[in-house]
């Protein structure tokens, strides 16, 4: 008896552990697969895909920053996986912080940024959208990509000159 006891303790620990990871990290992952597929609706519904197999994967975690990194990892890709598999044009990404009836000049810039983005290569994207949007750092990102972090360092600074001459920004350092 004392067994199972102790196994539903951890049972307890692991979703509760589980649950802290899906509320800090829930909104950024669905804005960053919606942003990187262009779709905000398929933003979500990859998140939640990527939410799944890390509960899945989540006695092989080693710390909250491991599975941090491993959602936005599967975010990230099964993104530019959807965003290959497109044949119709993409539909808008609304941004979830920005009401139309609010502020129309801020709704005119989000529409400017998305269609920036729309611009960038897949790599570029997520890079971008990573670091400048989700706030990582390229060392995160690199881990979270799977790719060497100069290697997100060149698509970040490929990604914003492209971007600052879609918005009509003067260029600066990258």
């Amino acid at each position: 008896m004392e067994v199972t006891r102790v196994e539903h303790q951890n049972l307890v620990e692991v979703r509760s552990s589980f649950d802290a990871v899906f509320r800090s990290c829930y909104p950024g992952v669905v804005r960053t697969a919606g942003l990187v597929a262009r779709d905000a609706q398929l933003g979500a519904d990859i998140a939640q895909e990527s939410f799944a197999r890390l509960f899945q994967r989540w006695a092989r975690m080693t710390s909250d920053d491991h599975a941090r990194n491993f959602v936005f990892r599967v975010a990230a890709n099964l993104a530019k996986s959807q965003l290959r598999r497109r044949v119709a044009a993409p539909f808008g990404l609304h941004g979830p912080d920005i009401r139309v009836s609010d502020n129309a000049g801020a709704t005119d810039a989000w529409v400017g940024v998305r269609s920036a983005l729309a611009q960038l290569s897949a790599s570029q994207r997520v890079s971008v959208v990573l670091v400048d949007y989700a706030d990582f750092d390229t060392a995160t990102v690199a881990s979270i990509l799977g790719i060497a972090e100069s290697t997100v360092r060149t698509h970040l600074m490929r990604g914003r000159r492209s971007m600052r001459a879609a918005l009509s920004l003067p260029m600066g350092d990258s």
